[in-house]
């Protein structure tokens, strides 16, 4: 008699001892479906920051460039050199504006080398220089 109670006992703390394994079991499978779900999201909200990123630091890169001007500056080039100085957005609007730019620099051609040291000098130096708001008017 003594036996059978220690067996059933046995049995019973093992049954007790399997669902619980089954039960942990379970919880861990599902929760792990929802964690590679949550992973693979979390992985592509990365990657799309990083190409975003890129792009961005793409774009600071470009602005941070200094223009490119040709070594003469004269009325014929004169179109090259304002929109070489000018971001890209603002050349469609800078377009109507060359012609009255290039008929005042053929009208006053010492104003273009005015102009055109000041923008070399810009250029060569890196130090910005402070342009009145006088000679601004003038133009």
């Amino acid at each position: 008699m003594e036996q059978i109670l220690l067996i059933s006992l046995v049995l019973g703390i093992t049954l007790c001892i399997s669902f619980t394994i089954i039960i942990v079991f379970r919880i861990y499978s599902r929760s792990d479906k929802f964690l590679k779900v949550k992973l693979e999201n979390m992985n592509n909200d990365v990657n799309s920051l990083n190409v975003e990123n890129r792009r961005l630091r793409g774009a600071v890169n470009k602005s941070k460039q200094e223009p490119t001007l040709p070594d003469s500056i004269d009325a014929g080039n004169l179109d090259d050199v304002v929109l070489g100085l000018l971001p890209k957005k603002y050349h469609k609007m800078a377009r109507p504006f060359i012609p009255k730019l290039q008929q005042y620099i053929m009208d006053n051609p010492e104003k273009l080398k005015e102009i055109a040291d000041k923008i070399k000098g810009v250029n060569q130096d890196g130090n910005k220089q402070q342009v009145d708001s006088e000679e601004i008017q003038t133009l």
